[in-house]
C-alpha cells in the first residue's frame, strides 16, 4: 500500500511539472511579466520585510504613499498565494490576450487593481471611522488576487461554457466545472477562508481584494469597455449599425452578462 501511494504521488508530481511545462511555453509574455514581478515582489518580502509598509496597502500609510493602492496588487506576502496568483494569471492571461491584445490586457489589469485599491482603502477607513478600532487603520495586506478575480469574470464573459481543465481524478466529481462558475466559486471559497480562518489583517483585505477585483471587472466590461467594429464578445458580436455604417461600441449589454448571471 505503502509503494502504491508513493507511485501515486509521483505519477501526481509528473503530471503537474508537465502541465506547468506547457503553461509557461504556451504563456504570453505580459502575463510572464506579472508573474514575474510578483515572484520577485515575494522574494523581496522575504529578504526586505520593511518594504510592506511603503508597497503593501496600509490604510495609515496611503496617505502620503499614494501610490500603494496600485502597488499593493503587485506586492506579495504569502508563499502560498503567490503560487496561486502566478498559476492564476499565467492561464487565465493566456486565454485573454489572445482575444484582446497586450494592450487592452495590461489595461484591465491596472484598472481593476487601481479600482480595487481605492475601494480598499476606503472601506477600511470608513470602518476605522465607525468603530474607532485601530485594526483597521493599521491593516496590511496585498497580493494579486483582486485582479486574479477580475480576470476570471473576464473569461466568464468570453468562454462561459467551456469546460475548465482539472485533473482526471477531480473531473469525476466535478464534470460539469465550467468558466461561468469560476467567480462564484472563487469568492464563495475566499470567504470561507477568511471567516474560518479569524479574519485577521491579510484575510479581509484578501476578502475586500477578491470582492471589489470581480465587481470592478464587471462594471468594466459591462460599461466601459471598447470594442472596435467587428470584434466579437463571448457569443455575442458587438456590432452596431448607424445609418448602415458599422461603428465602435463600449461594453457588454447581453442579457447574460448582467450582474446577477455572474455569480
Amino acid at each position: 500500500a505503502q509503494v502504491q501511494a508513493i507511485a501515486e504521488v509521483d505519477h501526481v508530481l509528473a503530471n503537474a511539472k508537465k502541465e506547468l511545462d506547457v503553461l509557461l511555453k504556451t504563456s504570453t509574455p505580459p502575463t510572464k511579466a506579472i508573474a514575474t514581478v510578483l515572484v520577485i515582489s515575494y522574494l523581496m518580502f522575504l529578504v526586505m520585510p520593511w518594504t510592506s509598509t511603503y508597497l503593501a496597502l496600509m490604510p495609515e500609510k496611503t496617505v502620503p504613499c499614494v501610490w500603494n493602492v496600485l502597488t499593493s496588487g503587485f506586492y506579495e506576502m504569502n508563499l502560498v498565494g503567490t503560487a496561486i496568483d502566478v498559476l492564476g494569471v499565467l492561464y487565465l492571461g493566456r486565454t485573454l490576450e489572445p482575444i484582446w491584445g497586450a494592450g487592452e490586457l495590461m489595461h484591465f489589469v491596472l484598472i481593476v487593481q487601481t479600482s480595487v485599491g481605492l475601494a480598499s482603502f476606503i472601506s477600511m477607513y470608513v470602518a476605522y471611522v465607525l468603530s474607532a478600532d485601530p485594526f483597521y487603520i493599521m491593516a496590511k495586506f496585498s497580493g494579486f488576487h483582486g485582479v486574479l478575480a477580475g480576470l476570471l469574470v473576464a473569461v466568464r464573459q468570453q468562454l462561459p461554457d467551456e469546460r475548465v481543465p482539472v485533473p482526471i481524478h477531480v473531473a469525476r466529481h466535478i464534470p460539469e466545472l465550467r468558466n461561468k462558475h469560476l467567480p462564484g466559486l472563487y469568492c464563495v471559497g475566499v470567504l470561507a477562508y477568511c471567516v474560518f480562518s479569524g479574519g485577521k489583517h491579510h484575510h479581509v483585505g484578501l476578502f475586500l481584494f477578491s470582492l471589489y477585483g470581480a465587481y470592478a471587472s464587471w462594471v468594466y466590461l459591462r460599461w466601459f469597455q471598447l470594442h472596435p467594429a467587428r470584434i466579437a464578445v463571448g457569443t455575442g458580436v458587438v456590432r452596431q449599425t448607424v445609418k448602415g455604417a458599422e461603428t465602435d461600441r463600449w461594453g457588454d449589454d447581453r442579457d447574460d452578462f448582467e450582474f446577477a448571471e455572474q455569480f
